[in-house]
């Protein structure tokens, strides 16, 4: 019996465990954005009561929040947000979760740069309860130069989310005094809440039937190079 060759048996080794790979992953990220689409539309209000929950609950979960905003704190204006050709700024707070003791920022909305007064981030640090989306920082594709801040400014323009540096600011500046943890998330504040600007949070998700088609390509593209392979051995035998 001829062996096989081997160069060209390698190269078509490693991309049909490629390509196959790819396709199964695609299922994976399939079924995840079922179970977003699911999460999304679900209504249900989780009170959170303990930093293991906050930290479990999965992304776009719907919460609800008790404690307070830091107004003395700085306030962080991400900077370069454009709605309907208009440039501004989200508006990041930091809230205290007093029963957690942990401190998350929290997206009140955008506010376009024509419009801005610095005046209008000032809120009553009062007890309250805050509802909202949990869900994730925001992130760029591409970063460039470092973020600035400075512990003695009010309000920190930022051109992109530097989650690290972020963390690190607030811990260093609010948790010594207040015994508490930073975290991660943060909260989309809803748009009935008190307190936010501008409010159309429109998380971009792929529908799962385009992973589902991605796919059917990786497979079908696994397929024809196993037949083109058995083809040109058959081919070169005779």
């Amino acid at each position: 019996m001829k062996t096989l060759p081997l160069i060209p048996t390698l190269m078509v080794l490693f991309f049909v465990i490629l390509m196959m790979n790819l396709g199964f992953w695609q299922l994976n990220r399939a079924q995840e954005k079922e179970e977003m689409m699911v999460l999304l539309a679900d209504s249900t209000i989780s009170k959170v009561d303990s930093r293991v929950q906050l930290k479990q609950l999965p992304n776009y979960a719907n919460v609800q929040l008790s404690g307070h905003y830091i107004n003395d704190a700085p306030q962080l204006l991400l900077d370069n947000q454009i709605k309907d050709q208009i440039f501004g700024y989200d508006v990041f707070t930091p809230f205290f979760i007093k029963q957690i003791k942990t401190i998350i920022m929290v997206n009140r909305g955008w506010v376009a740069k024509e419009e801005f007064e610095a005046d209008r981030l000032i809120i009553n640090p009062q007890i309250t309860m805050l509802k909202g989306q949990l869900t994730y920082p925001p992130k760029v594709g591409m970063q460039l130069g470092e973020i600035q801040l400075d512990k003695d400014k009010k309000n920190q323009i930022i051109t992109y989310y530097e989650e690290d540096k972020i963390s690190l600011f607030y811990y260093e500046k609010l948790c010594k005094d207040l015994d508490c943890l930073f975290s991660s998330k943060i909260l989309w504040l809803n748009k009935d809440q008190d307190h936010g600007f501008k409010r159309e949070w429109n998380p971009i998700v792929m529908p799962a039937s385009k992973h589902i088609g991605y796919a059917v390509q990786w497979f079908s593209m696994t397929f024809v190079l196993i037949v083109i392979f058995i083809y040109w051995l058959i081919k070169s035998k005779e």
